[in-house]
């Protein structure tokens, strides 16, 4: 009985971890990747805009 409630407890535990620091709003890993993802995608649109008024000018 003690092993279950050890068990159980630890699932408790690790799901609140992950739902706070994976999962959660505002200083989590979930908002820190989408932030990266929009910088790079704002990275690479900008190149191809210059590059391509760079060639279209020529």
């Amino acid at each position: 009985m003690k092993n279950l409630i050890i068990i159980i407890g630890t699932i408790i535990l690790g799901a609140i971890i992950v739902n706070t620091l994976v999962l959660g709003d505002g200083n989590s890993l979930k908002t820190a990747a989408s932030d990266i993802m929009n910088r790079g995608t704002a990275a690479i649109s900008e190149n191809l805009t210059f590059s391509g008024a760079a060639q279209g000018g020529e």
